[in-house]
């Protein structure tokens, strides 16, 4: 399909032209933003009609710039069709090769050089980002195939109905209110969280959300505890923003407060997952609970709870959040629709005190990411007509069959030195293996098998007596969930 009218090519003053005729100028910046890549190869381009009314020149200037650029076979001419950038496109001749590439001033090199430690890590971590598929077992595997794509298509279809045409504008900084609304009467029957539309504020996705607080509630060199191990952006988020990490090991009974204590007495906020950590699974209990709220009241501390999948529970009864016991005020809730519904949702949300809703509105306001107004308006009416209750209570059975399949092939084809950490909620388990087993040695192995464990050892931050593999059971079947673990089981008996 060709597209509407060709690519916009503006007309800029030209310093290596000076006294060029109006086609000259008009040939070298087409065959700049050629070679430059900013028209590819098969990009249509304006007419010759368009683009002398867009330059403010004599139709057959274009005419004589496009046939130059068509005798050197950069331009494909076809009647009745239009004009194209070659494809293929020629090999550049010596007088038009491409500059070689400019050493980075000083004031660059220093920037790629306080970041050189952040782009390692982000590409270590991230660089497993593919838009298909994951493979069998990868922690990135989400129920996708069970969520309802028809019924969300339609809402979003409504949502940019004609009607709707304002909604195309900028939303409230603190999301639509009828999507407040709904994320504070879900967040009352799933997590027992009682608060006002006016606590919650929408965000982008939790690392938003991070952002925000941190610009609010903390200054550079502040100390922040976090989950060790845990999701490996996390502490990399909180260093580019001059805050010091602390990586905190979680033991039999969840996040342990008083080795926090021990680590970074002066810590000045905390971020962890009670009911679903990842990727251990375990739970922080009542009584650690009870001396983190005490921890936040004495030392005027923070306290963001983490709500990832938490809807998704195989174990109950379901342990209230911590901010349903809050009475300080001490403790924000963040949490994300993503993993219950798709990744690409990118809608998350946190429940603030009220005394904190303004300034943090204001901030969010100031850093200027907002969603889009009608994946909001889509997502308040799917939560309100019971479409995500329904589609809670669909994937909650679906991942249930799936996790006792795990646990299944686990004891039939898995040595007995693997044992299985907690999968009381949400999608993933960790698989620790004995000393004798390398978590990262025996992923390499897995992967030429198309099975995407992650090593354990991978995901901690400070933390290094961790050795297991990562894995999701929510997007495979239990045939498959069957047939990956039994290939574990004979890459560990191999090596």
């Amino acid at each position: 399909m060709k597209s509407a009218a060709g690519a916009l090519i503006q007309a800029f003053e030209s310093a290596s032209l000076p006294g060029a005729t109006r086609a000259s100028r008009l040939y070298q910046a087409i065959l700049e933003a050629i070679f430059a890549g900013r028209l590819p190869p098969g990009e249509r381009l304006p007419s010759a009609r368009a683009l002398a009314r867009d330059w403010k020149v004599a139709r057959g200037v274009v005419d004589e710039a496009f046939s130059r650029l068509q005798d050197e076979g950069l331009l494909v001419r076809r009647v009745g069709d239009g004009t194209y950038v070659a494809y293929p496109l020629p090999r550049r001749t010596a007088p038009g090769e491409p500059r070689p590439a400019r050493e980075p001033t000083a004031s660059a090199q220093r920037v790629l050089s306080h970041f050189a430690p952040f782009l390692q890590q982000t590409r270590r971590f991230e660089g497993a980002r593919q838009p298909y598929r994951p493979p069998v077992l990868h922690p990135r595997g989400w129920p996708v195939a069970e969520f309802p794509l028809a019924r969300w298509r339609r809402l979003v279809a409504e949502a940019y109905d004609e009607p709707s045409r304002d909604q195309l504008g900028y939303g409230p900084a603190a999301g639509v209110p009828a999507l407040r609304e709904a994320i504070a009467r879900h967040l009352a029957l799933t997590r027992s969280v009682q608060c006002s539309a006016q606590q919650v504020v929408v965000v982008n996705g939790p690392k938003e959300g991070l952002e925000t607080l941190a610009r609010v509630l903390l200054t550079p060199g502040d100390r922040v505890w976090v989950e060790d191990p845990g999701h490996p952006s996390l502490p990399l988020l909180f260093e580019m923003l001059h805050m010091h990490a602390v990586g905190v090991p979680l033991d039999a009974l969840g996040f342990d407060v008083e080795r926090a204590r021990e680590l970074a007495a002066d810590a000045r906020l905390v971020y962890l997952h009670p009911l679903a950590q990842y990727p251990l699974g375990i739970r922080t209990g009542g009584s650690r609970g009870n001396a983190l709220l005490n921890w936040a009241d004495e030392r005027g501390g923070w306290i963001v709870e983490g709500c990832f999948n938490d809807e998704v529970v195989y174990r109950q009864p379901v342990p209230p959040a911590l901010l349903a016991r809050d009475g300080a005020e001490r403790v924000i809730l963040m949490g994300t629709f993503e993993g219950v519904m798709f990744p690409s949702l990118r809608i998350g949300y946190l429940v603030v005190p009220e005394r904190l809703a303004d300034a943090v509105i204001a901030a969010r306001g100031l850093l200027g990411d907002h969603n889009a107004v009608a994946p909001q308006v889509a997502l308040a009416r799917f939560i309100g007509e019971g479409h995500l209750s329904a589609h809670l209570r669909r994937i909650r059975q679906v991942c249930a069959e799936r996790r006792d399949a795990l646990l299944r092939a686990v004891h039939t084809h898995l040595p007995s030195e693997v044992t299985v950490g907690p999968v009381d909620s949400g999608f993933h388990a960790c698989l620790h293996l004995a000393a004798r087993w390398r978590d990262s040695e025996v992923v390499t192995r897995l992967r030429t098998r198309q099975i995407g464990a992650e090593a354990l050892s991978s995901r901690c931050w400070q933390v290094r007596d961790r050795n297991g593999l990562i894995v999701s059971f929510a997007a495979a079947t239990p045939e498959e969930i069957d047939g990956a673990v039994a290939r574990i089981g004979e890459v560990l008996r191999q090596t």
